[in-house]
């Protein structure tokens, strides 16, 4: 997905004219990045769970969901470099 969103930004870089470069992270900092959100996460619906505030359920959620898709990422990214 990562190479994807960074070919679709040099195309945009071209048809404008610019060079902006967007940083490639390596595996290590996306299962860092995954571990992190899960983490949050976790404490989020917890918290959604304990006191009436729904929002931090949904968040937390949201939070978990980003970490299985960095952690898919950076399974994926072994077979890329």
């Amino acid at each position: 997905m990562i190479k994807e969103v960074n070919r679709a930004c040099e195309k945009l870089n071209d048809t404008l004219g610019i060079s902006v470069e967007l940083p490639n992270p390596k595996k290590k900092a996306l299962k860092t990045a995954a571990v992190c959100n899960l983490v949050v996460g976790a404490g989020l619906v917890a918290a959604g769970i304990l006191f009436p505030s729904k929002s931090c359920a949904l968040l937390g959620g949201i939070s978990v969901i980003s970490s299985v898709v960095l952690r898919k990422e950076s399974k994926h990214k072994n077979h890329e470099s």
